[in-house]
């Protein structure tokens, strides 16, 4: 049994809260995490549960969607990648404009052309490209939940 495993997870999600020092530390907010990389998804969902945020985590958009229909507590953020099998995290984020005007929407991708064709719509401007360091991803998640939904429509 190592004992030198658990000091070294206390340190990391003390390291991880420190960086969620760009905003409020456990904050109510829930955030929808979508990405097919399961890698890149529990790396993703390991830093913002450890800086407090609920969280929904799905796999893909269909599995976003059902998750979304079960949640009872409003939802704040979808943090999609753009690139998924099936529908896309754009085609998804064009749904939940429908289905959730009020939540925030935080793309990500390893593909600059990717994120660059978003552009038009109201989560043009927020998008995080791949890949990136935990700060980073507290960064752009601070930054996207401090904005106005509404006023993302004319910026």
């Amino acid at each position: 049994m190592n004992s030198g495993t658990g000091v070294e997870e206390a340190i990391q999600k003390s390291r991880i809260r420190s960086l969620a020092g760009i905003g409020p530390a456990l904050g109510p907010e829930t955030i929808l995490l979508v990405e097919d990389e399961a890698f890149v998804r529990q790396a993703a969902a390991e830093a913002l549960e450890s800086a407090g945020y609920r969280l929904l985590i799905a796999g893909s958009a269909a599995e976003a969607l059902e998750a979304y229909r079960k949640c009872f507590r409003p939802l704040d953020l979808l943090l999609a990648d753009v690139v998924m099998p099936g529908m896309s995290g754009r085609k998804l984020a064009a749904k939940f404009e429908g289905l959730s005007p009020g939540t925030r929407i935080l793309l990500m991708s390893g593909y600059a052309e990717q994120l660059a064709a978003c552009e038009p719509t109201r989560y043009g401007k927020k998008w995080l490209a791949k890949p990136f360091s935990i700060h980073t991803l507290l960064r752009a998640v601070r930054e996207a939940l401090n904005t106005n939904p509404f006023d993302d429509a004319h910026a």
